[in-house]
């Protein structure tokens, strides 16, 4: 899965039975990581806000967010996470995949509703906000399986599914024409598996160098085209969003391991200590010697 960075950024946050497929993780941003970039899985996500103000970016469309909002990222979409002006933001992640729902034996209802979810193209809406009329009902599903893992009681998995077919059912009766009323930017499927090429393609190689030329033929793209059309998806350059992937991972290396901070840069893609202390620094406002 093109999401090596995310389990990464999540090691450490993770409380579920490895034979049961829902993960909660409660996040901190900047605390935890810098930010969550752009990234894809198959897993459904839910991003439940806890504190502070955000920007949630979900297949292009921006979502501001705070306390009490509830974003639903559907398999396969991309996104990232960042906090705003400087705010502190927790948030809780729910990650589970659509499959632990779906009956051994074949019902047409229930697989045709969640092949619908599982179709990145679907209608429902991305967003839930505490001022909405049908929030209460969402978020009391989300609440009452979040009380449930923090005990995990004999047959909690049970409850879990419980909570989880709940909250489908109020999404599916409340909100599946929803996303019509939001403004959308979403990517075609083209573009987005184009993007998704261009993430996975950083993900496996930003410990070497990485050119335009490199990138632009594993596209298909003209070099000049390429950089037209990942500005257009990301807002940045390929080269100020390449070097903020590697800084972002040499960070977590930082805080996380004992390795020497010319190993770090070396592993992260930058052949030049000079050069990677003048861009975390710039990036972070400190020397990496002072992030440990």
């Amino acid at each position: 899965m093109p999401d090596s960075l995310y389990e990464t950024l999540h090691e450490t946050k993770s409380h579920y039975d490895t034979d049961f497929s829902y993960n909660t993780y409660p996040c901190t941003i900047p605390q935890d990581f810098a930010v969550v970039p752009l990234h894809w899985h198959n897993e459904m996500e839910l991003i439940y806000i806890k504190e502070g103000k955000g920007l949630v970016n979900i297949d292009l469309n921006q979502y501001f967010v705070g306390k009490g909002d509830l974003l639903i990222v559907y398999p396969g979409r991309i996104h990232s996470i960042t906090n705003y002006d400087n705010s502190v933001l927790k948030y809780e992640n729910i990650i589970f995949n659509i499959n632990m729902l779906l009956p051994k034996e074949y019902d047409r209802n229930t697989f045709e509703y969640f092949g619908h979810i599982n179709n990145s193209d679907n209608d429902m809406t991305c967003i839930i906000k505490p001022s909405e009329l049908h929030y209460k009902e969402i978020i009391s599903c989300i609440d009452e399986a979040d009380k449930v893992c923090e005990t995990f009681p004999a047959g909690y998995e049970l409850k879990i599914r419980s909570c989880l077919y709940n909250f489908f059912f109020a999404l599916n009766t409340h909100y599946s024409c929803a996303a019509s009323n939001e403004v959308s930017d979403s990517l075609s499927n083209i573009k987005k598996n184009k993007l998704k090429l261009i993430i996975t393609y950083i993900e496996n190689n930003y410990t070497h160098a990485i050119s335009i030329q490199d990138i632009a033929k594993e596209c298909h793209f003209s070099e000049s085209h390429f950089m037209k059309f990942f500005k257009q998806c990301t807002g940045t350059s390929f080269i100020s969003y390449l070097n903020d992937y590697r800084l972002l991972i040499a960070s977590r290396l930082l805080t996380s391991t004992d390795l020497p901070v010319t190993q770090i840069a070396v592993e992260c893609g930058f052949d030049n200590i000079s050069y990677f202390n003048r861009c975390f620094k710039k990036k972070y406002g400190e020397a990496p010697s002072k992030t440990r």
